[in-house]
């Protein structure tokens, strides 16, 4: 599933080792499904539980329209028939930007040495600068707290690992998950709208025979 998580399955799939993958692909699962419940807790932290609500049922209704919703009349089906793909595509969409999160996850926190000077040092020329704008401050403060931010820096690099996810998603796979769910609903929306809007075929034509009694013929030998 990931770069460098090759998993031999040299015991066929009969042996113990041809789970692997099963194992692999249960922990992608589980760390998508946590993921999952945490940006929700995102976002209804940013919208509140009725903003989420109505998100979420727009982007459900859109899904549904342009698959279910090509069902509400006979020709529908035949006018956008990619309307039953929009749905999958959405899942395996999702799926390719949790893969490429979860990565961006194991980068970071194999980054270690290098992420940790970098994010140290902007986290403490913020604070530096936070207690210069305040009255009191001398160089001998500013040099007290630069000791003490330093000798935390363990505690704060295994806080930044436990947290690693939210830092992740930080950097825009929020905003990737959000557009790829509106952008899918949009084109299941429009699907329905095409097909709903569509004139309807028209039906074979027959061949009109007049009755035995419109027409007269009076033939004489």
């Amino acid at each position: 599933m990931f770069p460098g998580d090759k998993i031999e399955t040299q015991g066929g799939l009969g042996g113990a080792r041809g789970l692997g993958y099963l194992a692999c692909m249960g922990g992608f699962l589980s760390a998508m499904f946590a993921e999952m419940g945490a940006r929700r807790r995102r976002l209804r932290a940013s919208l509140g539980d009725r903003g989420q609500a109505i998100l979420e049922f727009l982007v459900l209704g859109g899904l549904v329209l342009g698959s279910l919703g090509l069902f509400l009349r006979p020709w529908m089906p035949c006018v956008a028939p990619w309307g039953f793909a929009i749905p999958v595509v959405f899942v395996v969409g999702f799926f390719l930007i949790e893969a490429r999160r979860q990565i961006a996850v194991r980068a970071y926190k194999a980054r270690g040495p290098e992420a940790k000077i970098a994010e140290d040092r902007v986290e403490l020329e913020v604070l530096l600068k936070k207690l210069q704008r305040e009255e009191g401050f001398d160089d001998e403060d500013l040099a007290e707290a630069r000791t003490k931010f330093e000798q935390n820096t363990s505690a704060r690099w295994q806080a930044r690992l436990e947290n690693a996810d939210a830092q992740v998603a930080a950097a825009g796979y929020d905003w990737f998950a959000l557009l790829w769910s509106f952008g899918c609903a949009l084109a299941g929306a429009a699907a329905f709208v095409i097909a709903f809007t569509t004139e309807p075929p028209p039906g074979p034509e027959e061949e009109w025979i007049p009755p035995r009694d419109a027409v007269t013929i009076d033939m004489e030998p």
